[in-house]
């Protein structure tokens, strides 16, 4: 899966220029991988690692790894895993 446009907007905006392709291709890879094809769980846990990220490198590698040990407690621990996880999103990464 290719992550969404909106998805791509907020690594441009959260991470440095040189950081941004390397955040992507990570994240396309974790998402693949806990995913399995679904892209409705893909996109919400690129979301929540970009969320518990913060723009920050260091962070964004413990939130992939932790993505990828369990994503439904990274969905928790971002409020993203209970009702109204979908306005969430559309919240902090916009609409589409």
């Amino acid at each position: 899966m290719a992550l969404s446009a909106r998805i791509t907007r907020r690594i441009e905006r959260d991470f440095r220029q040189e950081e941004s392709a390397t955040v992507a291709q990570l994240l396309e890879e974790v998402v693949k991988s806990v995913g399995r094809g679904s892209s409705i769980i893909e996109e919400r846990v690129a979301a929540a690692v970009l969320l518990h990220s913060e723009g920050d490198a260091d962070r964004f590698a413990q939130a992939a790894d932790y993505a990828q040990q369990d994503w439904r407690d990274l969905l928790i621990d971002v409020q993203l895993a209970g009702e109204g996880w979908e306005q969430r999103i559309d919240d902090e990464f916009g609409k589409s």
